[in-house]
């Protein structure tokens, strides 16, 4: 069942411590409180003018400091240093995605898919007997894993990076950023159904909109009843035996029969989608209009701006063999025009798809004590609210709907922690995705503008530092005298209000060579083959002549013989090249004369390890206010230009230079810590607060002096 599952779903620093001394002749009790991009210089002024009290008493008291982030500061990359103490270059993790050097396109950096070996075809079925196993990418132990096979009791309620999981250990482990919804979408697939007359229908990575037309003509005076009909679409179906049609697909590719690639497409992913049909009531019998959803002779209510309680799911799979069982709720968005809004399909708990806990029914447990809950990643919908899925109160809402839950994990967590003891690490992550939607409400200097956010929702970074600092106060409450406390944050924050088309800045400067001819406007650098191998022929690029080229968010990469599929830079003439494209990073200058760029680092300068050479050769530290845009990430080349405006929700930002974006160190008692203490350290410190011995390779080292 695990390998069908995992085939499946393949494709797709604040330290706030609490008593941080020494451990006593007792067993360790240690809370660490993970806030994703929580700054500290933002933190100090809603400190002063009292929005964070709890957090204001603990700087107060204690010691407080900068806490060094990661190279690069994005999450997957911070919270690996944390979960393993050592650097990229050892446990593998660079970007939020990385590239697929031998055919230039882009993979999951969380996350591996084993190759399938043997397969049983049975009533029009490939069942994998081995392979097809999904894997994680971090290549050094979890602390957790560690600890707990030292008999130190250890419980992570949410943490990045940390799926698929392993389930090596005692710990009980339940991941965050990089656990799917029940469809494989890394971020969650939500659907959108609307009245509205411009609407049309579109799949994208992360949502879906669907027309609809609501029979109105029962209605009196504006007044009664109406319904229309709805499809939730689940996972696809990957194991359904189509060899014959995808034979029929690599003749009408090889002869250039683009309607019959079209054709058999479309009906290839017909035969494998699996649906769950529902029903929308709207009923305006009254002057308060009510939305009722009906799924499998269940219903759910909501009132108009309102969300429904969740309501169970199920898509067949095998012919109807088996269910795959979810969870979804719904926004009543409006009446005139009539939308509704699904949340992605979270993983049952109590029956996972694929676990979302190790042990695997530790998510039963919690689902028990709080109910069906968000289980893929970083489940405030900031994909739907980028899209335009979702309006400001809306996802502000959803996003509220998120704090809520974690404040009932929480207590939850602390339940266990009282019985225990050991180790507990408890992860936040809406201050983040908050202040990278909505950080242009309150940036006057943003070039992103929308009527009415910045009158109406200016203080909603604010309000997020409060609810952290009210969860702060709630979990001191919980703890004994002798407790031991941490608040750990990743990276800090800035503003994001220029983008750099990295590739095409690469264009411009003769190093990512196109084709004569080509016509550059959202191209991918990468263009494969039936077998995954780089296909020359339909890339623009000219990979003859090609020497660097961008995947990612914070890097470059040489196009080196041995290493790329396609690679004509040498070793000998790597370094010269590598120094050329620095300096000419370091003197981009936007229109005004600001630097585009806080400094530019080699990886061999940088990280240390097994892992370098998988490093972008080039670190990109961008300065404050600058970034790459979205279109690096997936390896485009734009035609708009070299530097924009970022005009877009996603207005905040931290992947920019380390420097630029710290996390914070406080500790509860006035301690002497090291100079220059960095997220990694935080690791070493836990190891030798609880008395354990890391791994050997570690990077960190134990922060406190006394």
């Amino acid at each position: 069942m695990r390998k069908y599952l995992s085939v499946l779903f393949s494709f797709h620093l604040l330290v706030l411590c609490a008593g941080c001394g020494e451990s006593s002749s007792e067993e360790p009790r240690i809370v660490v409180l993970g806030v994703d991009g929580l700054d500290p210089a933002m933190l100090t002024e809603r400190i002063e003018r009292g929005l964070c009290p709890n957090l204001g008493q603990l700087v107060a008291e204690g010691t407080f400091a900068a806490l060094g982030t990661s190279w690069p500061p994005q999450s997957p990359v911070a919270w690996s240093n944390f979960i393993t103490g050592v650097n990229p270059g050892r446990h593998g993790l660079f970007d939020f995605v990385h590239p697929n050097r031998a055919n230039y396109g882009v993979q999951n950096s969380m996350s591996a898919t084993e190759e399938v070996g043997l397969e049983l075809s049975l009533f029009g079925y490939r069942l994998p007997l081995t392979g097809g196993n999904q894997v994680t990418t971090r290549d050094f132990p979890a602390f957790w894993d560690v600890m707990a096979d030292a008999g130190v009791p250890v419980t992570v309620c949410r943490i990045p990076a940390a799926f698929p999981l392993e389930d090596v250990s005692d710990a009980v482990v339940f991941p965050d950023m990089g656990t799917p919804d029940i469809t494989g979408a890394a971020a969650g697939k939500a659907t959108l159904w609307t009245e509205k007359q411009t609407a049309v229908r579109k799949d994208g990575e992360s949502t879906r909109t669907r027309p609809i037309e609501l029979d109105r003509s029962r209605m009196d005076g504006g007044r009664g009843t109406a319904k229309v009909n709805i499809s939730l679409q689940g996972p696809d179906d990957t194991l359904i035996d189509l060899q014959d049609l995808e034979e029929d697909l690599r003749v009408a590719e090889k002869a250039g029969d683009m309607a019959t690639v079209l054709r058999l497409r479309a009906r290839m992913a017909r035969e494998r989608e699996s649906t769950q049909p529902g029903v929308l009531w709207l009923d305006m019998t009254s002057p308060e209009s009510v939305l009722a959803v009906e799924i499998n002779d269940n219903f759910v209510l909501a009132g108009v701006g309102e969300w429904t309680d969740w309501i169970p799911v199920e898509f067949p799979m095998l012919g109807g063999a088996m269910n795959l069982a979810g969870w979804t709720r719904f926004l009543f968005s409006g009446t005139e025009p009539f939308e509704v809004y699904a949340a992605p399909i979270q993983i049952d708990p109590w029956n996972p798809a694929m676990p979302v806990s190790s042990p695997e029914e530790a998510s039963a447990e919690l689902a028990d004590a709080i109910g069906p809950y968000y289980t893929q990643g970083f489940p405030d919908a900031y994909k739907a609210y980028k899209a335009g899925l979702l309006d400001t109160p809306n996802f502000v809402s959803q996003s509220d709907t998120v704090m809520e839950e974690r404040e009932a994990m929480l207590d939850w967590a602390m339940d266990g922690f009282e019985r225990d003891g050991g180790v507990l690490f408890f992860y936040v992550g809406s201050l983040d995705l908050r202040c990278h939607m909505l950080w242009f409400a309150q940036d006057a200097n943003h070039p992103h503008k929308e009527d009415g956010v910045t009158e109406n929702h200016g203080d909603e970074i604010d309000r997020i530092y409060s609810q952290v600092d009210a969860m702060v106060g709630r979990l001191v409450d919980r703890l004994r005298p002798n407790d031991q406390f941490m608040v750990i944050s990743d990276h800090g924050f800035a503003p994001f209000r220029r983008k750099m088309h990295v590739n095409d800045w690469l264009v411009e400067k003769g190093w990512l060579v196109l084709k004569d001819g080509a016509e550059v406007g959202n191209f991918r650098v990468g263009a494969v083959l039936e077998d995954g191998s780089p296909d020359p022929e339909s890339s623009i690029v000219d990979w003859g002549k090609t020497k660097a080229w961008c995947v990612g968010f914070n890097g470059i990469h040489l196009n080196r013989v041995g290493r790329e599929g396609l690679g004509i830079v040498t070793e000998e003439e790597s370094d010269a090249l590598l120094t050329e494209i620095s300096e000419a990073l370091l003197q981009e200058k936007d229109r005004d004369g600001t630097p585009v760029f806080h400094s530019v680092k080699r990886a061999t300068k940088v990280f240390s390890g097994p892992h370098v050479s998988d490093a972008p050769d080039l670190q990109l530290g961008f300065a404050r206010g600058y970034g790459a845009s979205d279109e690096c990430a997936v390896g485009e080349i734009t035609g708009e230009g070299n530097l924009v405006d970022n005009d877009s929700r996603w207005s905040g930002s931290h992947l920019m230079a380390p420097e630029v974006v710290p996390g914070v160190f406080l500790c509860r008692e006035s301690r002497e810590i090291a100079s220059n203490p960095r997220l990694r350290d935080i690791t070493a410190t836990l190891y030798k607060m609880v008395g354990v011995t890391p791994p050997d390779g570690m990077d960190g080292y134990n922060i406190f002096n006394n």
